[in-house]
């Protein structure tokens, strides 16, 4: 499918400027040119729009002006209109949408507005844990082990002036009974398979409650155990991050406008470092957003192009690190202190800067959407641009393979992500996301 410029860019240039928009013209330009090079000049519409509004309030705010909000639902009804009058076109497309999406993303990543958004599918593809599964571990950690006492002692045989010293185990803690029971209960319902995501959260908090900060020792354990590497998603991914020219931008920029991740684990960076590609992974670090260079990157210095890492949730690699202060989102009273107020740090730097940007669109790789805060941003994201959509790569959830689905399968599938503004691009099988990854170059 040709995605693209249309041969008849000026009669919908004579259309989007017209004072008043006629839903059977707007049918006739769809079906008169091509459908790929139709949705393009839609699609490009709609964010011009909507960049249009960002400049000017950006100058009205510069010069101390009110913004003008007559304007501002003006751009919201004609996005609005066009999305939905294009909609059924697009239906009538049947499982060819994957291949218009696809199309359509390639130019914005081409165009370094593009990011991805990657889930623990990504890590579990590389072999790691689901969130349910790294919960389980834990748990069974806090039960069966419970929590060491140490200290350093002075080896025997040493002097005052050539002292060596040894962690000694001096005391094991348990779990009081309480909470060994509620431990036990999280335990048998994620075994059972029957954990949603508020027990998990519970799991989680009566594990950091009892481990402290020592629990990303453990859970840093589990994460690169078996020498554990980065996964074929991670790799595609690193595959696409080289730098792309783009003139109208300044020239240079990164392959992915960002990566934002919701693993604590730097696997994707490390595929980034086997691509020999600079890069740095961001974390929230107290109240201030942090990064973490690779060599590359220090080499040729902070202002250098650079491929950004966000870790949403927290952030440990695999080396010696210090995370005393490296704020993690894994229990219930940590996303309540993270998101239970204004979003500041790293969470509103990635609404502001990609999720709620007009001329940014994110592509979501091995997300679950369990998780209600993160889907919160994005139905936040669509309110503040409504008509305007983020992709993300999901497994098809009918009896049928994709390419068999009925026009009203797919749309009954893909109404709960188009409600907060994703886009479904479905596949049959985990092993073709990473192919679909790289048909984005």
């Amino acid at each position: 499918m040709y995605v693209g410029p249309s041969q008849h860019a000026h009669a919908w240039r004579a259309f989007f400027t017209a004072r008043s928009w006629e839903p059977q013209l707007f049918a006739d330009l769809v079906e008169r040119d091509e459908i790929g090079a139709a949705f393009f000049e839609i699609e490009t519409q709609i964010n011009g729009l909507y960049r249009s509004l960002q400049m000017s309030q950006a100058l009205a705010q510069r010069f101390g002006l009110s913004v003008d909000e007559d304007r501002r639902g003006e751009v919201e009804l004609k996005a609005r209109w066009l999305s939905l009058n294009a909609e059924r076109f697009r239906e009538a497309l049947g499982p060819a949408q994957r291949e218009l999406d696809i199309g359509l993303m390639q130019w914005m990543r081409r165009a370094s507005c593009l990011s991805v958004v990657i889930g623990a599918g990504a890590t579990m593809d590389a072999g790691g844990p689901s969130w349910a599964e790294l919960v389980r571990r834990l748990l069974l950690r806090v039960i069966e082990r419970g929590r060491e006492q140490t200290e350093m002692r002075p080896r025997p045989g040493g002097t005052r002036e050539n002292a060596e010293f040894e962690r000694v185990v001096t005391a094991v803690e348990h779990l009081a009974a309480g909470e060994d029971l509620r431990a036990r209960a999280v335990l048998a319902s994620i075994e059972a398979g029957q954990a949603d995501t508020e027990a998990l959260m519970e799991g989680a908090q009566i594990c950091y409650d009892f481990l402290g900060q020592h629990l990303f020792t453990d859970l840093t354990d589990i994460l690169y155990e078996n020498d554990r590497r980065p996964g074929p998603i991670h790799r595609a991914i690193a595959e696409l991050a080289p730098a792309v020219n783009v003139p109208d931008r300044g020239g240079l920029l990164p392959g992915w406008d960002a990566i934002i991740t919701y693993n604590f684990d730097d696997l994707m960076g490390e595929a980034l470092d086997e691509a020999g590609l600079a890069r740095a992974a961001y974390a929230m670090r107290g109240d201030e957003l942090a990064g973490d260079p690779n060599t590359l990157a220090r080499e040729q210095g902070q202002h250098a192009l650079h491929q950004g890492i966000y870790h949403v949730h927290g952030y440990t690699p695999r080396r010696l690190f210090l995370i005393t202060h490296v704020r993690f989102v894994f229990s219930t009273s940590q996303y309540e202190c993270t998101y239970g107020g204004s979003r500041a740090g790293i969470v509103g730097e990635v609404f502001a800067r990609w999720l709620a940007n007009p001329v940014h669109h994110a592509l979501y790789v091995g997300c679950s959407f369990a998780d209600e805060e993160m889907n919160r941003l994005l139905r936040d994201a669509a309110k503040v641009l409504p008509g305007r959509y983020h992709y993300a790569l999901l497994k098809w959830p009918g009896s049928c393979r994709h390419s068999e689905a009925s026009a009203m399968e797919l749309a009954l599938a893909s109404a709960p992500y188009l409600s907060m503004g994703v886009r479904p691009l479905w596949f049959d099988d985990f092993g073709e996301i990473a192919g679909l990854i790289r048909r984005l170059a």
